[in-house]
Parts: C-alpha cells; sequence; structure tokens
C-alpha cells in the first residue's frame, strides 16, 4: 500500500460509508445475512464451551484421583475385594458403599434424593469442593444421623426446612419376593452441605450422606453398591483404571472421573469442529451475498467510477474503496450476528441440559470469551474482503470514456 494511498484512507472510507446509505435497504439485508454466520459460531460455540467446561470442573471436583468399581448383577464384592485393592500400588484409601434412590419431605411436597451410605472420612476428604455449610460428619457408628445437601434443607428460592439438629424423614422402596414393599426411617440431620452444583454419580446438593455402617443396619441393603477407590495422586488413576478393567472384566464396571472429563473434552473438541465446519456454510452464503452487492454497486456506480478516475482516482483507490465498503458491512454484520449469538446462548443455557436417568438438569453458562469475539470478527472481514474482490477488480477495469457515457 502506497504512502499515497495510506493518506487518503479516511476519505475512502467516508466515501464507501456514502455508498452503504444510499442504497439502505439492499446494504441491510447484505449485513443480516452476514450476521447469520458470527451468530451461530458464537451462539452454539459458546453454549457447548460453557457446558463442557462446568461438566469438568464439577467433575474435577468430585476429586480427580478417584475410580468407582460398581458391580455388575451377578457379581457381589466382598471384604476380599477390599484387599486386594487396599494392596495395589499407588492405592491410598478404599470404601465400600451403599446407595439408592428415596424421597423426602420438604415441606408438603416431597423430592427426589440420592442416600449414600460410606465412610464419611475417606469420601469427604477425597471430594475436594465438598464442604459443610453448618454442622459436622457424624461419627463412624452414628447410623441415625446425617449430612443433608442443600437443597433439602432449603428449595430453590432459598426457603429454609431443615437445620442441624432437626429430623428428616426418607421413604424409598424395595422388592421382596416379588412385591413393592415401602420403607419409612429418619435420621437426624448432623450438617448440611455448602451447595456444590449438579455432578455425575453423586448429586450431593440432593444427597443424604449417612455413615457406613448405616447401610445394613438402617437400611436393611446386604450388597455393596459399589467401592471407591482412592488414589495417590491423579498420576495413577489411569494405569490403576486399565489394570482393575483387565483384573474385574465384566464382572464390574470400572469409571475414572479422569476419564470422563478427558471424553468430555473430546466430545467438546467435536462438537467445535462441526460448528465451524456448519457456520462455515453460512460464511459462504454471507460472500456470495457481499458479491452480489457489491457488484449490483458497482454496475449501478460504473458512471461514478468513470469520473473518480477522471479526476485522478489510481485503480488501487477503486479497488480499496470497494473493499472498505465490503469490510464496513462485514463490522456491522459481525457486531449485531454476535450481539444475537450471546443473547441466544443465554437463552439456551437457561433451558438447561436434562440428564435422563439421574434426575439432574445442568444449567451452565454460556463461555463467551475475548478470543472467540475477536476470531469471529476476523473472519467476518476475511470473508467479506474475499466477497468483494471480484467486484474491486471489475470495478477497477472499468475505462474512464467508458464509463463516462456508461446510462
Amino acid at each position: 500500500m502506497t504512502a499515497s494511498l495510506i493518506r487518503i484512507l479516511p476519505d475512502l472510507a467516508r466515501y464507501a460509508a456514502k455508498a452503504l446509505t444510499e442504497k439502505k435497504l439492499r446494504s441491510l439485508l447484505t449485513i443480516v445475512g452476514i450476521a447469520i454466520g458470527p451468530m451461530a459460531l458464537t451462539a452454539i460455540l459458546g453454549v457447548v464451551q460453557g457446558y463442557s467446561n462446568y461438566v469438568i470442573n464439577q467433575l474435577e471436583g468430585l476429586g480427580q484421583n478417584l475410580i468407582i468399581l460398581v458391580p455388575s448383577a451377578n457379581y457381589d464384592m466382598s471384604s476380599s475385594d477390599i484387599a486386594f485393592l487396599r494392596d495395589l500400588p499407588g492405592v491410598k484409601e478404599v470404601t465400600p458403599f451403599y446407595s439408592l434412590r428415596a424421597k423426602a419431605k420438604q415441606g408438603v411436597r416431597d423430592i427426589d434424593i440420592a442416600i449414600y451410605a460410606v465412610d464419611l472420612d475417606v469420601f469427604f476428604h477425597a471430594l475436594g469442593k465438598l464442604r459443610l455449610e453448618e454442622g459436622s460428619l457424624p461419627p463412624p457408628g452414628d447410623t441415625a444421623s446425617a449430612v443433608i445437601g442443600h437443597y433439602i434443607a432449603f428449595d430453590e428460592t432459598g426457603t429454609r426446612y431443615y437445620r442441624v439438629g432437626d429430623v428428616l424423614t426418607l421413604t424409598y422402596y424395595s422388592f421382596k419376593r416379588g412385591r413393592l414393599i415401602q420403607h419409612s426411617i429418619s435420621v437426624i440431620v448432623a450438617g448440611v452441605l455448602a451447595e456444590f452444583g449438579n455432578a455425575f454419580f453423586v448429586n450431593p446438593d440432593v444427597t443424604v450422606f449417612l455413615p457406613l455402617d448405616a447401610g445394613p443396619k438402617l437400611l436393611g441393603m446386604k450388597k455393596w453398591s459399589g467401592i471407591i477407590v482412592v488414589a495417590d495422586s491423579p498420576a495413577y488413576v489411569e494405569n490403576l483404571t486399565k489394570f482393575l478393567r483387565e483384573v474385574y472384566g465384566e464382572r464390574a464396571n470400572v469409571i475414572s472421573l479422569i476419564e470422563i472429563s478427558k471424553v468430555v473434552a473430546s466430545i467438546t473438541a467435536a462438537m467445535r469442529f462441526i460448528t465451524i465446519a456448519a457456520g462455515s456454510a453460512a460464511f459462504a452464503v454471507a460472500a456470495t451475498g457481499i458479491a452480489a452487492t457489491m457488484i449490483t454497486s458497482v454496475m449501478e456506480r460504473t458512471r461514478e467510477i468513470g469520473v473518480l478516475k477522471a479526476i485522478g482516482f489510481t485503480d488501487a483507490e477503486i479497488v480499496t474503496s470497494i473493499i472498505l465498503e465490503a469490510i464496513l458491512m462485514s463490522l456491522l454484520g459481525s457486531a449485531f450476528g454476535i450481539a444475537a449469538g450471546v443473547a441466544a446462548a443465554y437463552a439456551l443455557s437457561t433451558r438447561g441440559m436434562v440428564l435422563q436417568g439421574m434426575q439432574v438438569v445442568i444449567r451452565a453458562p454460556p463461555e463467551i470469551t475475548l478470543p472467540m469475539i475477536v476470531k469471529t470478527i476476523a473472519l467476518t472481514i476475511v470473508i467479506g474482503v474475499l466477497g468483494s474482490l471480484l467486484p474491486a477488480h471489475r470495478a477497477a477495469r472499468i475505462p474512464p470514456a467508458e464509463a463516462l457515457r456508461y446510462e
């Protein structure tokens, strides 16, 4: 770009802006077409990244060094499994657990909850982000006391239903000789958890945690629901998981939260690629729209371009003015598209993502970052420039004499 061209860039920009205002409706329709691509990218990528970050953070909050073994229907875990797991290198703690679904009263309504009977000291030490808001953990032998989740003590509006020392009644069902039997138990609230957020396997906000002995003594459960293995550090988890899967085969499912985090990250990357690929179609349409608009504009302004050339405008200056016009439309389109995409992303995220079969609804804010916005604007400008190259080249080739005679 020559020095003379740089000097007149502000004048060329004003000329390009004036050209847009002369054909308002056509320019507006082109800008709307351009805005579709940035809107789609911002909305979908923002929502996908928001949910991905939320899930990964929650999984990491549940303990990056946790491995969970859940027995198959034809295998019962026993003390020999505990002894075997404790002797493995890299294993810090092992605890069995009992779990079941239940209902609890919250005023006049029933809410769905989970009950976990587990070694509370091991479990709470392993879960770094899980903390008590008030009260304390019941001692191991106290099968009548429990720690309850935040949204059992409070509802979503903040209304309080249970405090430390209150009695909480739980209702659950079991099958015996083909008959469905209802059970009701009462526990004393020893502690209330701070709000955690939805998570996989355990949703602490709607869970009642009991000491391990409460499984057989209070809940009447004879079989462990699974075993939690706590590794010395996350570095041991991958090898331990592979080894345990080889040893147990189909007898148990071996689940690592770190592995799930990696799967979520890879799925997010794939969805990001698909979104960008689909968005490319919208950008291709935008480039075509810009080209069509600019070609029409060049044809309508043929005489005007001839006058500009006659008074001394160079081909480079004519090309620059056409490209600047496309860049201005791209900037306006990206601004409107990104604004609409942000609004759409927040609207989509408020609906939440339902995890079927887990009674969990995840609501995560979209992840709208500055690098994403900058890349979207840059991509839109590139598309605008590409779409304007042919019309700009055509405008530069118009001979001044023919242009002045053009009607």
